[in-house]
């Protein structure tokens, strides 16, 4: 049975750069290719356009040239790629690299039903999670690539993952062909579950019911 964490339904969230406003509230955020960060918050949303990945990233291509048959696979997959899909897989990693005293500590999922950005195109739904900031952590030996399998985690395909820590630790697992938990279908399909289930809970008014359902299903 997988434990399904406590998933917050956030208020409407508009992003716009370094910014992310959220219930009414501005807050800072960095910004990264596939997800934003607002450390005051502790809160990651991976970017999202119809509830599928999206990365800001200059050598992305455009998301229609991207699923047309002939583009690269690995950006067609990504793109088509739901938002919920890639929360769950990131939350297996976090857990399993924190656990190895390699990552930082995951804190409960988020899903946003209401969400904006200046690349969505209109409202869509993403989603995201709430984890510890590693620069309040103790600085340690840099994690290898060794720790970081020896957990249960291959690395994405640029090492970005290990070039671009954070005190010693494990930060971005997002990528084009990003990080992945090994042998974790299982665990994944059920976060997964439970956050489209809030999301569609939450759209038709039963968020609360949905939330259950998922984690007696999980």
């Amino acid at each position: 049975m997988t434990h399904v964490p406590q998933i917050a339904v956030l208020a409407s969230v508009t992003l716009a750069p370094f910014l992310l406003m959220q219930g009414g509230q501005m807050h800072r955020a960095a910004m990264g290719m596939w997800a934003a960060y607002a450390p005051r918050l502790g809160l990651k949303l991976l970017h999202s356009v119809d509830g599928r990945l999206h990365s800001i990233a200059r050598k992305a291509p455009p998301r229609d040239a991207a699923l047309c048959d002939g583009a690269p696979e690995h950006w067609a997959r990504a793109f088509a790629t739901p938002v919920t899909r890639r929360v769950a897989e990131n939350w297996v990693m976090l857990d399993r690299l924190h656990r190895a005293g390699i990552g930082p500590e995951p804190l409960g999922l988020a899903v946003a039903p209401r969400y904006r950005s200046w690349f969505t195109g209109g409202a869509t739904v993403t989603a995201g999670y709430y984890v510890a900031n590693l620069r309040t952590y103790a600085p340690k030996a840099p994690t290898t690539e060794a720790e970081l399998r020896a957990a249960g985690v291959i690395p994405d395909a640029n090492h970005a993952a290990l070039r671009e820590q954070i005190n010693g630790y494990v930060s971005d697992l997002n990528a084009v062909r990003g990080a992945m938990p090994v042998d974790a279908e299982a665990e994944v399909a059920a976060l997964q579950a439970a956050l489209d289930a809030v999301l569609t809970g939450t759209l038709t008014g039963a968020s609360t019911g949905a939330l259950a359902g998922a984690r007696r299903r999980a």
